[in-house]
């Protein structure tokens, strides 16, 4: 069995969190990610994970209903792979490894993805969270003396036809 791939992670990422390969690789966590994830939960399912993404890919054949449906079958409706597909969103948007159900734990077998985990340190400071909201996150990556006092500044990609 070939060990998973960082390619093969990014691209799964790509789908799950609906940010770009530059933005994810941008964080610098890509490798301990996927590290952590192949601790967690071995590389059988992980390398099932992927197998199951590149499926449901394949499947839709560019339709993108179809492949959000390929998606909900072959992955989040799974109960071994529905679970880890979860986790890694949630990594990569609140930079935590949160852990698996003990009826995951207790059918798959990785004890250790059941520990709830902080990834690095750089893991809070470059969630997907932050960007995804137009925020810094609080402690890291001020932007700059005084800010508190203006109003929290919100892209307006994000605003979708909102009133300010």
């Amino acid at each position: 069995m070939t060990a998973p791939s960082l390619d093969d992670f990014i691209a799964f990422s790509v789908d799950l969190t609906a940010f770009g390969e530059t933005d994810l690789l941008g964080t610098g966590l890509g490798s301990p990610y996927l590290a952590k994830l192949r601790g967690a939960c071995g590389d059988a399912v992980v390398t099932a994970l992927f197998a199951a993404h590149k499926a449901a890919r394949a499947e839709a054949a560019g339709d993108p209903d179809g492949f959000d449906r390929a998606l909900r079958y072959r992955i989040f409706s799974d109960d071994c792979l529905g679970p880890v597909a979860r986790n890694v969103i949630k990594l990569w948007y609140a930079g935590t490894w949160y852990g698996l159900p003990p009826e995951w734990t207790d059918s798959y077998g990785a004890q250790s993805a059941a520990q709830t985990s902080t990834v690095t340190a750089a893991s809070y400071q470059e969630g997907l969270l932050w960007r995804a909201i137009g925020a810094n996150p609080p402690g890291a990556k001020a932007p700059g003396f005084g800010s508190w006092a203006e109003p929290p500044r919100i892209d307006d990609r994000y605003l979708k036809g909102a009133r300010r």
